[in-house]
C-alpha cells in the first residue's frame, strides 16, 4: 500500500503518544485503498448479517452497530492493513519489536447508538503495570470520523496515571473528561493500551460508521485471537512472512515451539 507519512509526521505522531496515549495520522491510505478496503467490509457485514451470524453486543453498542471479527480471514484488503507500514512502525515504536497481532476486527457504529463505557484494552493484566504498554491498537478510518458519528473518544494523558482502583464505574464517572478524535478517511488513531476511551456515540440520522481495528501485543502476551485454531487452512500458503510472524508462527526467546525448539511443516516454510 503506497503512503504519504513521512518520518516528521511519525514523530510527531510518537511524541503524542508519550503525551496523550493516542495519536492520529491523516491520510495514511488513499482514497482508492479506502474504497477497497471499504467495499470489502460492507461485503462482509452485509453477509453476516443476513445469514444471522453477525455478532452485535446491543447491550455494549447500541441497536445498530455491527462488529465483525476475524477479519483475516475475510479478505487480503484486512492482511494488507495488518502489515502497513505505519501500523508497523507505530507498533515497533510502542512494543518489542517482536510484537503480534492480538486481533482484527471492525466496528460499524449505526445511529441510535451510544457510547462504550470507558476502559483501556489491557484489562487482563493485573495492576501495578510496568512503565510501558503491553498492549496497543489502531483504527483505521474507512469513513469521515466526527463526533456526530461516533469518532473515538479519549481522557487525554491517562495512561499515565496510577490504574490502581479503576473500576468501571470509577472510569465512567470520568465521561466529562473525554473529548472525541476524528480523521478523514484513510486516517488512523494509534493508543496506548492504557488510554481510557471510548466508542463514541452516533447522534445522525443515517450515517454508518465503518472502522477496523488491528490490535497488537507483547510478544510473550496471549492474543485475543487464536490464529493457529481460527485461521482457514487454506489461508495460510498465502500469507506474507511478516503476516505469519504477525499472527505468531515464530519463536520468541523460547515461546511458540512446536515439539520443541526446531519449528516444522508447511507453515513455517
Amino acid at each position: 500500500m503506497a503512503t504519504v507519512t513521512d518520518a516528521t509526521e511519525l514523530e510527531s505522531a510518537f511524541a503524542a503518544l508519550t503525551r496523550d496515549g493516542f495519536a492520529v495520522l491523516p491520510d495514511v491510505l488513499s482514497p482508492e485503498e479506502v474504497k477497497r478496503v471499504r467495499a470489502r467490509l460492507v461485503v462482509v457485514a452485509r453477509s453476516e448479517r443476513a445469514a444471522g451470524i453477525d455478532r452485535n453486543p446491543k447491550w455494549e453498542d447500541g441497536p445498530n452497530n455491527q462488529r465483525v471479527f476475524g477479519l483475516l480471514n475475510k479478505g487480503v484488503e484486512f492482511a494488507d492493513l495488518v502489515e502497513h507500514p505505519v501500523a508497523l512502525a507505530l507498533m515497533a515504536h510502542l512494543l518489542d519489536p517482536m510484537f503480534l497481532l492480538s486481533s482484527i476486527t471492525a466496528n460499524i457504529t449505526g445511529p441510535d447508538g451510544h457510547p462504550m463505557d470507558l476502559h483501556y484494552d489491557q484489562d487482563y493484566v493485573p495492576v501495578p503495570w510496568p512503565p510501558f504498554p503491553l498492549v496497543a491498537n489502531i483504527i483505521w478510518m474507512l469513513d469521515d470520523f466526527t463526533e456526530e458519528n461516533g469518532a473515538t473518544r479519549f481522557i487525554p494523558g491517562s495512561h499515565r496515571e496510577d490504574h490502581t482502583g479503576w473500576t468501571p464505574d470509577v472510569m465512567n464517572r470520568r465521561g466529562e473528561e473525554t473529548v472525541a478524535v476524528g480523521g478523514r478517511a484513510g486516517s488512523l488513531v494509534c493508543l496506548d493500551g492504557r488510554v481510557l476511551h471510548q466508542t463514541g456515540a452516533n447522534r445522525t440520522a443515517d450515517q454508518l460508521r465503518h472502522g477496523v481495528i488491528a490490535y497488537y501485543c507483547q510478544p510473550w502476551i496471549r492474543q485475543q485471537e487464536n490464529a493457529s485454531l481460527s485461521l482457514l487452512p487454506e489461508l495460510w500458503p498465502t500469507l506474507s512472512p511478516r503476516v505469519r510472524q504477525l499472527v505468531g508462527l515464530q519463536m520468541y526467546h523460547g515461546l511458540g515451539c512446536v515439539s520443541g525448539p526446531t519449528q516444522r511443516g508447511f507453515r513455517y516454510r
